[in-house]
This record gives structure tokens, sequence and C-alpha cells, in this order.
């Protein structure tokens, strides 16, 4: 039966698509979500976590269709597509995007989504496990101690992180971060995505169009355009930076697979995170306001490699790709 599974996924390209979608959906809400909230939120159920699991593979599905049409390639497939996604995730999906307008169009969608889960993470997951053993472990030191920092400020808002016991932040991080080697597993066994038929290529992007529409409608506002104003440069820049065959598509090749145990050492950044911050509310059980630096510096960060991409889609075919 497996091996039936097995042949049919290699020859469905509909499958691939599919699997990659929920593959990397995985790996995005443990980066979006359960390392944004470091610890488990009071209303996490079975119910929510599979729902953010098929809303964020669903917004997945979107970008991987967006990069198999530009066939964009490396850090800026991964950070661009995530720009995609956070825009996706908090300016259609929900409406965080225009709070605190135009600050929020930053912070989360392209500071968090696409610099830390897709570029970091995504790096980590995907990079890391090819370079030598000691980059990746440094690799993952250093993301564990990211999170970390940016945990110590949440007692500010949430009040009891200090009672918090061990076993419940290392299940919410630790247990729930399984998701994440199991799910690039699964994208090694996959090794190259197609795209998809055309109907299937395009369902995602236009529902989720569709869904904005209809949310404007019953909430207009001057400022709901910014979101797709924002795709739409982000897509122009995928599209001047990609490399594809003319009036095709270009397919998405996730690597060549390494052993197991390789994926399993991502478990270190939660690990690291999650004993950090259980110390660091046992140590300051107010908080510190470690959020404004964290969101300011990865703020910058991200809208300087966002707008360096625009920049150097602007230059000529020949020489865009190169910069």
């Amino acid at each position: 039966m497996f091996g039936k599974t097995g042949a049919a996924m290699r020859n469905s390209p509909s499958l691939r698509y599919l699997a990659a979608s929920l593959a990397l959906g995985a790996i995005a809400v443990w980066g979006s979500e359960n390392l944004f909230w470091s610890a488990p939120p009071d209303d996490i159920s079975p119910g929510i976590l599979i729902g953010s699991w098929l809303i964020y593979s669903f917004c997945v599905a979107a970008v991987l269709s967006a990069v198999l049409l530009t066939g964009i390639l490396g850090w800026r497939a991964l950070f661009l597509g995530g720009a995609l996604l956070g825009w996706l995730v908090e300016g259609v999906v929900v409406d965080t995007s225009y709070d605190a307008f135009p600050w929020q169009l930053v912070w989360t969608a392209l500071a968090w989504h696409a610099l830390i889960t897709c570029l970091f993470l995504g790096g980590l997951c995907r990079r890391g496990p090819h370079l030598p053993l000691g980059q990746q472990i440094g690799g993952l030191i250093l993301f564990g101690l990211l999170g970390a920092c940016f945990a110590v400020f949440w007692p500010i808002e949430r009040v009891g992180l200090a009672e918090l016991g061990p076993g419940a932040e290392l299940g919410y991080l630790v247990g729930f971060g399984i998701a994440v080697p199991l799910a690039n597993l699964a994208l090694d066994r996959l090794g190259t995505v197609t795209a998809p038929p055309r109907w299937l290529l395009w369902a995602a992007p236009f529902l989720l169009g569709l869904l904005w529409v209809v949310k404007t409608a019953l909430a207009p506002s001057l400022i709901r355009p910014a979101v797709p104003l924002l795709i739409g440069a982000t897509l122009w820049a995928m599209w001047r930076l990609g490399s594809r065959p003319a009036g095709g598509t270009a397919p998405i090749d996730f690597g060549p697979p390494v052993p197991l145990w390789r994926h399993a050492l991502f478990l270190l950044a939660p690990l690291i995170t999650s004993v950090l911050a259980v110390l660091g509310w046992q140590m300051f059980p107010a908080g510190l306001a470690t959020n404004v630096v964290f969101a300011l510096a990865t703020s910058s960060l991200a809208l300087g490699l966002w707008l360096w991409s625009l920049a150097a889609a602007l230059r000529p075919r020949g020489k865009a790709g190169r910069s």
C-alpha cells in the first residue's frame, strides 16, 4: 500500500504540491505561532492548532504558486515568499496588518514571517543540515537565543508566566517542534515540486484574493489597499529576479535528503529557548522590554532586505539576479 502511495506521489504534481504546502505550513506554524507566543496561549486547543496548520498551509500554497510562476531562487525565494506569507496571513486571513498603521505592515509580516520564520528558520531547516555539523549547531544555538531574547518580554502582557513550569514550556516549543524535522523529512522525500494543473496552481491565490475583496466590501477602509499593493510589488520583484522558461514555470528543488538525525538537531533551538525563557520569567516576573529593541532591529533589517530586493529588480534583467 505504501509503495503504491509513494509511486502515486512521485507521479502526481498535484499531490507533491499539496504535500509540500502541508509540510511547509507545519514549519511556518511553529515559527510564526509557537515561537512568537513563546508559551502556550490560554485558548490553545487541538482544534486551533489543526486550524492554524491548515490556514498556514493554504497561504503557503499561494506562495508556492508564486515561486513556481516566477522562478525565484535562493534566499530571496525564502524572504520574498515569506513576505507574501506574512501579508496573506496578517492582512488577508486576519487584519492585524491594519493595526497601528503603517507599523504593522512591517512588523510582523516582514520582520517575523519573512525574516525569522522563512529566512532564518527556513534557511536553518533546509540549508543547515547540509553544512558542517559545527556550523549547523552554531546556527541553531543562535536561533534559540534569538527566541529567548524575545520571550523574556511576554510577562509585560501576559500574567502567570513566572509560575509556568518547564514541562509546559518544553511541551509547547520542543514537543510541537517535533513537527519541524518531520516536515523537513517529508520535503526530503519530495525532492522536487513541479507546477500542478493551472486550476490548482491558481486556486489558493484566487480564493485568498476573493477573501480580501469580500472583507473589504464588508468593512471598507482607505488603508486596506496597502496589503495588495505590497503583495503586488513583491510579486513584481520575484518575477524580475526569477529565472524560468519562457511562458512556463520553474520547479522548486528542496535539495538532496539528509539523515533524520541532522533534521532532529533542530530541537536544540526550542530547547534553548524554553530553558532560557523559563529562567528569564522567574528572574524577571514583570518582564523586560526586550520586544522594543527586538522589533526595531528585525523590522529595520527586514525592511532593508525588502527594499534592496526591489532595487535589484529595477536593474536590467541580466543584472537583476546577480545582486
